[in-house]
């Protein structure tokens, strides 16, 4: 097997003893090379699990999509329109709701809570398998476990739902009270949901809030989540009168902040593959002066300018894809890991997850080599342009 005669100096170069401090050099551009690539391959394995457990934190309990009045106010449960939104491409189910929010109050403590009236149907299809102990009955509550645990509550205990807008008095509204009982708790995981969100039947709602045969809105489920843009342009068209509103637009800050974090991230790291580079050409350019004599030998007998710039940016290359494979082995494996064992735990309070989420794409993967790669091998031109443009003369003088 022939070896091209570059690679082969290259390698000699590379690894003949008498260059030790340049050989140290490399290695040290290696472990640079090494490390900005393997905390690249981490910083995306996190920030796309991270990403992929919130969207999937999101559409555990969220609907597709929803149907409200323009003005935000309630609207009449409307049946024909509801047919209508279940008889639409795309829509798996429709759901009339009635959300507001309430005081709720045990014997001893009491806090704030959004209360939500739902259907039979949303329980069997969105809640059910969240649900730890009790059921979903009449005149009863739902309750998140965390809440049940910070009001001191037990399935079965009475509770009070104070809702602030309630009678009219001549002395201005006064707060109504409605008596209920705890027949279940559930916990999805998601904290907005847990801490603040009770569920109750649809029409205890209505009578609670005096409104029957009113709702809030009307939740969408979709085939498929991600079509949700797609259907809501469809029923945009049928219920020009409604608003109509996906998972993705209600949660568009919080997705905006995700991707520019990853993007900042990803910049950072970028840079300190940037830095990184620097070695590799600190390297390349010492062994340049200490091998402008062999240059000019090679020039002598018929090298050409452009085999001698290619010996250097081979050697570089050489020394970044030792970087490079080896930054990409220990990303990955520490990826795996921390997904594995899960180091690092999340305050519950501040995140909507308590531990974080690892997804190693294989996409992002080539994506990090080849980034590496290219600012390697730009790394390497202006020595290997320096060894090319040696004055053979002067050194064969010399």
């Amino acid at each position: 097997m022939h070896i091209p005669f570059e690679f082969s100096v290259a390698v000699r170069y590379l690894f003949k003893k008498k260059e030790r401090f340049i050989s140290i050099s490399a290695l040290l551009a290696v472990i640079g090379i090494t490390i900005g690539t393997s905390a690249l391959i981490l910083a995306t394995s996190l920030t796309n699990g991270f990403d992929g457990a919130i969207r999937s934190k999101i559409l555990g309990i969220e609907t597709s999509a929803q149907i409200t009045k323009k003005n935000g106010g309630l609207m009449m449960e409307n049946k024909v329109i509801i047919k209508k939104v279940r008889a639409t491409k795309g829509v798996k189910a429709a759901f009339p709701s009635l959300r507001s929010e309430a005081i709720l109050s045990s014997s001893s403590k009491f806090g704030t809570v959004i209360f939500q009236g739902v259907t039979n149907n949303f329980i069997a299809a969105r809640l059910k398998k969240y649900i730890q102990a009790g059921s979903f009955s009449n005149d009863a509550i739902l309750i998140g476990k965390p809440l049940l645990k910070s009001l001191k509550l037990h399935i079965g205990d009475p509770v009070k739902l104070i809702i602030p807008f309630g009678d009219i008095s001549p002395f201005g509204l006064i707060p109504k009270t409605v008596s209920l009982k705890v027949s279940g708790v559930f916990q999805t995981g998601f904290y907005q949901y847990d801490h603040a969100f009770i569920f109750m039947p649809l029409l205890t709602a209505q009578k609670s809030l005096g409104t029957l045969n009113m709702i809030s809105g009307i939740d969408i489920a979709t085939y498929n989540p991600y079509d949700a843009p797609i259907v809501a342009k469809r029923l945009s068209r049928q219920f020009q009168q409604f608003h109509i509103s996906t998972w993705i637009s209600q949660n568009a800050n919080l997705f905006y902040a995700m991707r520019l974090q990853k993007v900042i991230i990803f910049i950072v790291l970028f840079l300190i593959l940037v830095v990184s580079s620097f070695a590799i050409s600190a390297s390349l350019i010492m062994l340049v002066n200490e091998k402008k004599a062999d240059i000019a030998i090679l020039r002598s007998m018929g090298a050409k300018k452009a085999q001698i710039r290619s010996i250097f940016i081979i050697e570089g290359l050489t020394v970044a894809s030792a970087g490079i494979i080896t930054g990409v082995i220990t990303g990955t494996l520490l990826s795996f890991l921390m997904g594995h064992y899960q180091f690092i735990k999340l305050p519950k309070d501040i995140f909507y997850l308590n531990t974080i989420p690892v997804s190693v794409s294989p996409f992002d993967i080539a994506l990090t080599v080849l980034i590496a790669l290219i600012i390697s091998f730009f790394s390497t031109l202006y020595p290997a342009s320096k060894a090319a443009a040696e004055d053979i003369t002067k050194q064969i003088r010399q």
